[in-house]
């Protein structure tokens, strides 16, 4: 999740508005926004079904698509706005600080998330959810999406989040030793395909031998969802490819056609696993290209939505709401007696805003200043001129 900065512009040779991508943009907020709304709405299926009894939000397959696409999205967004990020910081500066990088994501990440595993913790301790010690030091340790320790419904949201902390950790400190830009999109590229093929090999041959619920949420096998992302901005940030991207991105049908590629991936037939693994990897590559198109006409309709204060508002909530939703948005076999009023709709919506507004205000807006100031002076010694 980004830092809050004023947004800056500047002219593209075509005469568009385009944003300085390191900066703050309010149109990625609202797409975190869509990203946790799909997320929220595969969870709290079972529940709306039960409220208005409609067979209409049943819990299905396609359900847990929403829900796995939000996850997606979420990852395209990561890659994207952190290499960004990246590349704007050593624009400025002449150079990353590995430092200073790492204080920024620890304040960011860690605080709400100890709060979360701590109360779990102790809910699981009174017996009121079920949570195995070995499931929960897993989850603490950053190796949820690894461990073969009993599973719970109630951590399972810990495995995306594991890849992206896989993902903060390795990716700034080879964005710095590649030092040049082409050595990094070659490496970006070549990764990205290498785990594209390695979740198929591994897939139909079976070489690790793990679980499907393990399978689907190592690194190696999900994060070429984060590094099509890191493509996309690393290509957009030199001048002969960010000119053929503003030309794509420009043509009036370009957004429509990814977006209904977007989703349409997600629910046509797909006769077998070959298909559905190289779909896989389209979803991956249209993800940040959406995100790139609506950057860059940030004017258009769907920008403008994108950018309203409600949006943007519970994009800055998202990451509070995905930690807290796990609790209180269960399907129906995952309800437990302890939480079983605050796990009906809508109280269940309410519980959930409720507990990631007091982390977003108490919690992360605090140790994130903390963390920025401690950043900033673990900087200043470093800079030097380009």
């Amino acid at each position: 999740m980004p830092s809050q900065a004023h947004t800056t512009q500047d002219r593209n040779d075509s005469g568009k508005s385009s944003r300085t991508l390191g900066t703050y943009l309010p149109t990625l907020d609202g797409w975190r926004t869509v990203a946790i709304a799909l997320v929220l709405f595969s969870h709290a299926s079972d529940s709306i079904q039960n409220a208005i009894q409609t067979a209409l939000f049943a819990h299905t397959d396609g359900m847990k698509k929403l829900g796995l696409l939000g996850v997606q999205l979420f990852f395209g967004l990561s890659g994207f706005l952190i290499t960004s990020k990246l590349i704007d910081e050593e624009n400025r500066h002449g150079r990353i600080s590995l430092p200073s990088f790492y204080t920024r994501r620890a304040f960011r990440i860690l605080p709400a998330s100890l709060m979360f595993l701590g109360v779990a913790g102790v809910l699981a301790l009174f017996g009121v959810i079920d949570v195995s010690l070995g499931r929960w030091l897993s989850t603490v340790l950053f190796a949820a999406n690894y461990t073969q320790a009993e599973s719970s419904w109630y951590l399972g949201h810990f495995w995306s989040l594991a890849v992206e902390e896989h993902f903060y950790f390795l990716w700034p400190a080879a964005f710095l030793l590649l030092g040049v830009s082409q050595k990094r999109i070659r490496l970006g590229l070549v990764l990205a395909l290498l785990i594209a093929l390695w979740r198929a090999i591994d897939f139909r041959f079976q070489v690790t031998g793990s679980t499907p619920a393990v399978f689907w949420g190592r690194t190696d096998i999900q994060a070429d969802g984060i590094l099509w992302g890191v493509l996309i901005a690393l290509l957009y940030a030199e001048p002969v490819w960010r000119q053929r991207l503003q030309r794509l991105l420009s043509w009036p049908l370009t957004w429509p056609l990814l977006l209904c590629l977007l989703f349409g991936l997600e629910f046509i037939p797909k006769p077998d696993w070959k298909l559905d693994f190289m779909l896989m990897t389209v979803r991956a590559i249209v993800i940040p290209l959406l995100l790139l198109g609506t950057v860059i006409h940030n004017q258009a309709p769907v920008g403008r939505l994108l950018e309203t204060s409600v949006f943007r508002w519970l994009g800055r909530l998202s990451y509070s709401l995905y930690l807290w939703q796990q609790l209180f948005l269960v399907w129906n076999d995952k309800r437990v007696p302890g939480l079983s009023f605050l796990q009906i709709f809508p109280y269940n919506l309410l519980a959930v805003l409720c507990c990631a507004t007091l982390s977003m205000l108490l919690i992360e807006n605090p140790l994130i200043a903390i963390g920025h100031r401690i950043a900033g002076r673990i900087q200043r010694p470093s800079k030097v001129s380009a």
